[in-house]
């Protein structure tokens, strides 16, 4: 298992497999009722117009997940689309930190968990995000979670910090949360993953 990183750059030379990622994203937001834009087999949004990277986590040449990675410099989810929910609490932002959205499994691998709650597939992403975050000069990444992936992250070494209280969205309890990139937290993320 492996993940590739496809910027706007490179988005003209991958349609094929962000087709399979937009339908990955319809198959697994539909299922959990979260704030998803469908419109035929694919999930799109307008964050996705926004220049974002893609994190892919490939097993053989099968996609089996994926993460979107925004700047906080401008537009985000969690800023934008999640602030009505957040109450008085201001979401981080700034050239040293990045948003991850879009968190998606495919069901094949969602069930597969170690003795932390998360999946191989979760690891993987997990250490692309640290590894896009440096690459990207950034220290950081805001997110907004469920509560068992929250439990975790703690779990397995990359802590998140709350900076809201959980909040119930369409029968889902999500929290937003802050991660610390460290070479710790990637070592441990890896190894986890069983990658290097």
């Amino acid at each position: 298992m492996y993940a590739v990183a496809i910027d706007h750059t490179l988005a003209g030379h991958h349609l094929d497999l962000l087709t399979k990622m937009f339908e990955l994203r319809r198959r697994v937001l539909d299922n959990c009722h979260h704030d998803a834009s469908a419109s035929g087999d694919v999930e799109f949004d307008v964050y996705d117009m926004l220049k974002p990277t893609y994190l892919l986590a490939m097993s053989e040449e099968d996609l089996v997940g994926c993460v979107r990675v925004l700047p906080t410099t401008g537009p985000t989810m969690l800023r934008d689309t999640f602030a009505t929910r957040l109450g008085p609490n201001q979401i981080p932002s700034g050239p040293t930190i990045l948003e991850s959205s879009r968190f998606c499994i495919a069901s094949k691998c969602a069930s597969d968990f170690d003795r932390n709650g998360l999946s191989r597939v979760a690891y993987v992403l997990f250490a692309a995000m640290i590894e896009t975050m440096w690459n990207l000069s950034a220290q950081s990444i805001v997110m907004m979670t469920d509560l068992r992936t929250e439990h975790g992250l703690n779990r397995a070494g990359w802590p998140m910090r709350r900076l809201a209280s959980p909040q119930l969205c369409s029968g889902t309890v999500l929290v937003p949360g802050l991660l610390q990139g460290s070479s710790e937290a990637l070592e441990r993320m890896s190894r986890h993953a069983n990658v290097r």
